[in-house]
């Protein structure tokens, strides 16, 4: 006698499970320099806000997974390092922090933001950057707005020289990444953009506060 089997309403021919794929960051530093920096006045620490770009992404800080209906979830970047003779600070944060896709980081001191950002996975089609064939790149791009002599960046009399840099370390699927970027402070006055405010930022203004582009890596990924 024949046997008949039936499927299920959710099969579908040649569908295979597939493993999510995370982007696990171990480091996250901000470093800066070339400002008049004390311990009275530089911040014990600042506010990381990361905010997911879709509701596709999952993320999960030290081991707790976030709603996809989030907003974000906050992390503190403590201040690890502060030399007066040097001019400079860093705030560190070690938090296990897992992504599966683009994510936004804001870096705030209060209410003043600091500087903005956005780690983003892109395809071999999507990226303009050179790249193997079948190969993923993770980018990431940062802003500031702030402009020196604002919140706890003390004037300098080298205001041009101030910058900040942005250091990201960990992994993607066994892969170990490294990205960096260093802003150049602008020493325009200008209003400083809030929480819960958008500004727009004239190009020209643009150019003069990122010193260098995004940091990009790519990743091979076999299909």
């Amino acid at each position: 006698m024949a046997t008949t089997w039936l499927r299920h309403p959710s099969y579908q021919p040649g569908s295979v499970k597939v493993s999510l794929q995370w982007l696990d960051l171990r480091v996250f530093y901000v470093r800066v320099s070339k400002c008049v920096v004390d311990d009275d006045s530089t911040p014990e620490h600042l506010t990381l806000n990361h905010i997911l770009l879709n509701r596709d992404t999952l993320l999960e800080v030290n081991c707790v997974r976030t709603s996809i209906y989030s907003d974000g979830v906050s992390t503190l970047v403590k201040r690890d390092r502060l030399d007066k003779q040097s001019e400079e600070v860093t705030f560190v944060s070690t938090d296990s922090i897992r992504v599966t896709g683009s994510v936004k980081s804001e870096v705030f001191r209060e209410n003043v933001l600091v500087l903005t950002g956005r780690l983003e996975l892109c395809h071999s089609s999507e990226s303009l950057v050179e790249h193997k064939q079948h190969g993923q790149i993770w980018s990431m791009s940062c802003e500031s707005d702030i402009v020196v002599g604002t919140g706890f960046l003390k004037g300098n009399q080298n205001v041009c020289a101030t910058a900040i840099e942005v250091y990201v370390a960990g992994s993607f699927s066994g892969t170990p990444i490294v990205l960096t970027q260093t802003l150049q402070l602008s020493h325009h006055r200008r209003k400083q953009a809030r929480k819960g405010m958008l500004e727009a930022i004239p190009e020209y203004e643009m150019a003069l506060s990122q010193k260098e582009g995004p940091s990009t890596l790519t990743i091979p990924f076999f299909s």
